[in-house]
């Protein structure tokens, strides 16, 4: 079975119209304007490496959902829609290029 199929991925950003387009403008920030030291988590790449190939689920992105909702379970003060998406697409843009 190929792990890095992707499928039907589930946003976690507000589906609510007033919201969205502040959700996407915190989302770009999250990705592409904040240092790593900025940003309202942080990933460790090996562990994450470690953790995926030692994980014997569905397909990546039901790895990558699964390790957001972890990562901010253990970490609530930094939980947002927009970081558990930025963190969530980080994520699996490593892994599949991995």
């Amino acid at each position: 079975m190929d792990n890095t199929k992707p499928t039907n991925t589930t946003s976690f950003l507000a589906h609510e119209y007033e919201n969205l387009d502040y959700s996407i403008f915190q989302l770009n920030l999250f990705l592409n304007a904040y240092g790593e030291l900025h940003k309202p988590y942080k990933i460790d790449y090996n562990i994450l490496l470690m953790s995926y190939r030692l994980w014997k689920g569905g397909d990546i992105d039901e790895f990558c959902q699964d390790q957001t909702i972890s990562y901010f379970l253990l970490n609530p003060s930094y939980d947002s829609a927009e970081a558990r998406e930025a963190f969530c697409m980080e994520i699996r843009e490593f892994l599949l290029g991995v």
